[in-house]
């Protein structure tokens, strides 16, 4: 039988824009050309966040970067990619992972994001060995509505056999209902 053990944490590295409603995309990047024409550059980049902010709130659950990393992340884009797959049976195994496209709750003056991830463990010909749903709540309040946060999984597979292995990870939204799966091939050796 195989054991699994499972960290994960979720950092929120730099600040996105507080907003009411989502605004018409072309207008507020026309806004913030005219803007900076005028040498109101940090007004400029409120409306560019506000036309970014639109544009995040209709686009799906997306996974945009996620990799096997050397040890634990620090922040946003702060990692270290592993030079292949191979692992050791019962080492630990980081993930790093860009989510992009998920909601917040306001509750009372601060943002929530509210993530949970299921996994699954397969033989890399698809034959499912565990599954595990909610393993883990990704929750994260803040004063703005950031955007630039990732997820960071730590593994521990104990008593696997050698072989090829795919993990799949759902993140499920519990702000929007929105979904999406990322996989990951790896060897134990």
């Amino acid at each position: 039988m195989v054991k699994l053990g499972i960290i994960a944490c979720a950092i929120c590295a730099s600040a996105g824009a507080t907003i009411a409603a989502a605004p018409d995309i072309s207008t507020r990047t026309k806004e913030a050309a005219a803007l900076a024409e005028q040498g109101k550059f940090v007004e400029a980049f409120g409306a560019l966040n506000e036309a970014e902010a639109a544009i995040w709130d209709r686009m799906p659950l997306t996974v945009q970067r996620a990799l096997w990393v050397a040890d634990k992340p620090t922040g946003f884009g702060m990692y270290t990619p592993r030079s292949d797959n191979i692992f050791d049976a019962g080492a630990p195994m980081h993930i790093y992972a860009e989510p992009m496209g998920f909601g917040w709750r306001k509750l009372g003056d601060l943002y929530h994001v509210d993530l949970k991830v299921d996994v699954v463990l397969r033989k890399q010909d698809g034959a499912e060995l565990y599954r595990q749903p909610d393993f883990a709540k990704l929750a994260v309040a803040s004063w703005v509505r950031n955007r630039a946060f990732i997820t960071t999984l730590t593994y521990t597979f104990s008593n696997i056999p050698k072989g090829e292995y795919l993990v799949d990870n759902t993140l499920r939204d519990a702000v929007t209902g929105k979904a999406a799966t990322f996989s990951l091939p790896f060897v134990v050796r």
